[in-house]
């Protein structure tokens, strides 16, 4: 026959606990608090420990198999991680899941151990992300309102003057490559190796509802560059067009604002709200061709992440549903 083995009643033993280490708060001997409640010298030292270190200790939940929050302290949980970590007390904005069970048992009551709450975030939906820096100076009601009014009102007037839209924006690129994870062996890091000393590439790239549209320069991208883009659109599309881009100085230049008005009515521009990137479809080419069709490119010249970079772009202007998810992340409605 074999051992039989027997359900340690976890409730019992925290109701004890508690018993006991209010029974210490009032003054009452370890040796007593043992002896009432059938426990070990050891255990009442360590209880007394506990209270030496935190005098509300008797009233939180203790380690052990854990029970699940209820849905309503999973839901207030939720709303805290969403305040922050310095919100809450942490002099980062930086989640880890020893500051997360640290604020579970300061708001709940419950220590949980670092694996459970990696569960625990998992059935909440929770998972680890990069975070997106975000800049102070934003102006979230502009950007809203931007958002809501404005781009409605452009569309528009758009249809009604037969214009195309066209989001712009500008990037750089160089022989460095984007580095982003791959698979290896575990304990042996993949070397990328390149030059560390590269070129300058910019590109600006357009995109209108349907097709993407880029050029490359050497060098920073000023008046000359903007001029000779827009030019480029112009030739290509045809027609009346709705240039929608950031502040940019050199989208203000003399130089642009000369050529724009040369056109008598056939280019209008129109400025994004300040520090407003992620409403910009354009800005969402830079990143999938740097993070996917660029990544991990090691190669020696300028030239060569030129032509390899041409083809990818060349292949993503042939894909109608990579364009529409582009918009789709910068929520705006077509």
């Amino acid at each position: 026959m074999g051992t039989k083995r027997y359900k340690r009643d976890f409730k019992a033993l925290e109701t004890r606990r508690r018993r006991g280490m209010r029974m210490l708060a009032r003054g009452v001997s370890q040796a007593e608090v043992a002896r009432r409640c059938e426990v070990s010298r050891q255990t009442a030292m360590t209880w007394a420990r506990m209270l030496a270190e935190d005098p509300r200790a008797w009233r939180r939940r203790a380690l052990g198999r854990p029970g699940s929050l209820q849905p309503k302290d999973r839901a207030r949980l939720g709303k805290l991680l969403l305040q922050g970590a310095m919100a809450n007390g942490f002099s980062t904005e930086l989640w880890t899941l020893a500051r997360i069970a640290k604020l579970i048992e300061r708001e709940f009551g419950c220590a949980f151990s670092i694996s459970y709450v990696w569960l625990l975030l998992r059935e909440m939906g929770f998972s680890a992300q990069r975070p997106v820096g975000r800049a102070t100076q934003r102006d979230e009601q502009a950007i809203l309102n931007w958002k809501v009014k404005r781009w409605p009102a452009l569309k528009k007037n758009a249809r009604r003057d037969g214009r195309t839209i066209v989001f712009v924006d500008e990037s750089g690129l160089s022989e460095r490559p984007t580095r982003v994870k791959t698979w290896a062996p575990k304990g042996q890091t993949p070397v990328l190796q390149y030059s560390f000393n590269w070129q300058q590439l910019s590109l600006m790239a357009g995109v209108s509802f349907w097709r993407l549209y880029f050029r490359f320069f050497h060098g920073a991208i000023k008046g000359p560059q903007i001029v000779a883009f827009l030019k480029a659109l112009k030739d290509t599309i045809g027609g009346k067009l709705l240039i929608i881009w950031d502040g940019l100085p050199a989208h203000r230049s003399r130089l642009v604002r000369n050529y724009v008005e040369s056109l008598e009515g056939q280019i209008q521009l129109e400025r994004l709200p300040a520090y407003a990137p992620e409403i910009n479809p354009a800005e969402y080419v830079f990143g999938y061709a740097k993070q996917r069709e660029l990544a991990n490119l090691c190669v020696d010249t300028i030239a060569e992440v030129r032509d390899y970079a041409s083809r990818r772009l060349k292949s993503m202007q042939r894909r109608p549903t990579l364009i529409r998810a582009f918009w789709q992340q910068a929520h705006l409605a077509l």
